[in-house]
């Protein structure tokens, strides 16, 4: 491999020639950190010229029509300009970048690259993992925790780089044993306000691991109950308790214009997609039926891990009537039962390398099914060639631009 120096030179030189072969090449060394740097530039050419859609375009719209050409005090005296979110990530950002450019081309470049560099920060607390040797079994968990998450919720501006930054600090926090780390995965909640879940989720954790160890299991139990039943506790919130403002959603008519909503999005979901998080979950549970088979010792430290997201997985279930709580929290439980699946694999691999195998399949499975999703999903947008064949000089129709976004007025 060249120096430093020279795999710098050499990237810089094939990034301006071809994103994508810079890209490639980061990944194959994605060990070295100037690679991640070169990951992050190719996340601002990506999101420069990819589809903009879903909550993106949305609050492209309220930045042209609220901070462009406007004052900060003018910005935070509006509560127009609030309307996003009752979280002040946003403000900032659009306020930030509406400094430097009115381009919608531009700001998805920064909320992708924005995006990438949070969750290149999550990703880096594996390091002391996988600085050194990563078995393949180790390496297809890996990858499971990598696309847990769709690459496109880059467009939803705040809630999963709010998830990355918690979760990143959470892991340092299990990593290193220092309580600060776990003051800072607080700040999450500048990204989205219905982060604070993930704390008070974070806080009945730690207080079940004062309990009956079976306490958790019957509460589980519990919550398959409320699930079936599809109890809707919202309603109940909204009904008796009145003078809590918990957002437009909780109004009675639009919560319940939602929930009927909902109820049609379920009845008529594409299985292909609406199964995704089920089918990681099962195949999760059976790697570690294969762990407990042969007698893993679980490290009580990362264990943490795993009771962290079974008390995830028991509140989404609670909140199974709240179909978008459900969707992005049961997201976040398997994002950290894999995590936890991941570092006992790595920390155990002398006890399950006669079972190698079976754990490359098992993994195998549910992480092809994630990237496959993921790009289907977006297949209209991803397969174009202005994206992948461009460069920073020029692109298929000639110039610095692409058709991808300009389907959108403003």
């Amino acid at each position: 491999m060249f120096s430093k120096g020279k795999y710098f030179l050499f990237q810089s030189f094939l990034m301006l020639v071809s994103p994508l072969a810079s890209f490639i090449v980061a990944l194959r060394f994605y060990k070295n950190p100037i690679s991640q740097v070169f990951m992050l530039i190719f996340a601002f050419y990506f999101g420069y010229h990819f589809y903009c859609g879903d909550d993106l375009i949305m609050h492209y719209r309220y930045m042209r029509i609220f901070f462009v050409n406007k004052t900060w005090k003018e910005i935070v005296s509006n509560p127009y300009a609030l309307m996003a979110g009752k979280d002040y990530y946003h403000v900032l950002l659009k306020f930030l970048i509406s400094r430097v450019s009115d381009s919608r081309e531009f700001f998805c470049a920064v909320n992708c690259t924005l995006y990438s560099a949070m969750f290149l920060f999550f990703f880096n607390q594996f390091k002391i993992f996988y600085k050194n040797f990563l078995p393949v079994s180790c390496g297809i968990l890996l990858l499971c925790v990598v696309f847990t998450v769709e690459f496109s919720w880059y467009q939803g501006v705040r809630f999963w780089i709010g998830v990355f930054y918690f979760a990143a600090f959470y892991l340092r926090f299990i990593n290193t044993g220092k309580k600060r780390f776990l003051i800072l995965s607080a700040g999450c909640v500048f990204f989205h306000y219905t982060l604070v879940n993930i704390l008070l989720i974070l806080i009945a954790n730690w207080l079940l691991s004062k309990i009956w160890v079976w306490f958790r299991a019957i509460l589980l139990g519990i919550s398959f109950i409320v699930r079936s039943m599809n109890i809707d506790f919202m309603k109940w919130i909204i009904k008796n308790v009145p003078e809590l403002d918990l957002g437009s959603r909780t109004v009675g008519y639009i919560h319940d214009d939602m929930q009927k909503g909902a109820a049609y999005a379920r009845e008529h979901a594409n299985v292909f997609y609406a199964y995704r998080l089920d089918l990681m979950l099962v195949f999760g549970i059976l790697i570690l039926m294969v762990f407990v088979n042969r007698r893993v010792k679980f490290n009580p430290k990362y264990l943490q891990i795993f009771f962290f997201a079974l008390t995830i997985y028991t509140f989404v279930n609670f909140g199974y009537a709240e179909m978008i709580l459900y969707a992005r929290f049961f997201k976040i439980a398997i994002l950290m039962f894999y995590t936890f699946l991941f570092i006992t694999a790595y920390q155990n691999y002398d006890k399950i390398k006669g079972v190698s195998l079976i754990i490359m399949i098992l993994a195998f499975v549910p992480m092809v099914y994630a990237i496959l999703s993921s790009v289907i999903e977006m297949r209209a947008h991803l397969f174009e060639k202005d994206l992948w064949f461009g460069n920073f000089l020029s692109d298929w129709n000639g110039g610095f631009s692409s058709r991808h976004g300009k389907q959108y007025t403003d």
